[in-house]
Formats: C-alpha cells, structure tokens, sequence
C-alpha cells in the first residue's frame, strides 16, 4: 500500500515507519468510542503531517484511506478524532491540494 502513497506524499505529508505506525495505531484505539466511524475497524497508520496532528490510516474493513486529526484524548462523541474517508484516488487530490498551501 505505501507504494501507491510514495508517488504523491509530498511535505507535510510524511510516510512513517513501523514502530511510528503501531503508536499512532494505539492512539486511535485509545480515542475512539463505540460510535466513531472507525469503532472495531483494522486501520493501520501509513502517514502523517508534520505541521498538526492528521494521521492517514489504511482502514482495510471498508478498503478507504481515513484522515484523522488525533486528539491525543479519550473522546465520548462518533464526531472525535475528526476523521475523512478517501479512496485512493480522493487521498491523492486531498494531499496534493494540502502540499500545495504549505
């Protein structure tokens, strides 16, 4: 998957590393409630902004990209972490339109 992600993940979007991944896939799991969008579902951190706290994970229970501006809190609401699902394609125009006005 970070293959197709290489060709478009330009500043602030960085690809991480494993050990990067599996903090950012435990913080999801600590913030999320039973209502969220996300609640039960496998997704697995592949990148990150430099300049906030966006995380984009493979959530491969619905074959979507998610963008979650993580909270670094435990949220009661569906409404938090913030989260935006793409396709890849849509990834790919959401990221470069981000690039851009950085």
């Amino acid at each position: 998957m970070n293959d197709l992600l290489i060709e478009f993940m330009n500043e602030p979007w960085w690809l991480i590393n494993n050990k990067m991944s599996e903090s950012l896939n435990e913080e999801l799991k600590r913030e999320i409630s039973p209502n969220h969008i996300l609640f039960a579902k496998k997704a697995v951190a592949v990148a990150r902004r430099e300049d906030n706290d966006d995380v984009v994970f493979w959530v491969s229970d619905i074959q979507r990209h998610a963008v979650v501006h993580l909270t670094y809190s435990k949220e009661t609401s569906g409404e938090f972490p913030r989260t935006n699902l793409f396709t890849l394609r849509e990834l790919k125009e959401h990221c470069r339109s981000v690039s851009e006005f950085y």
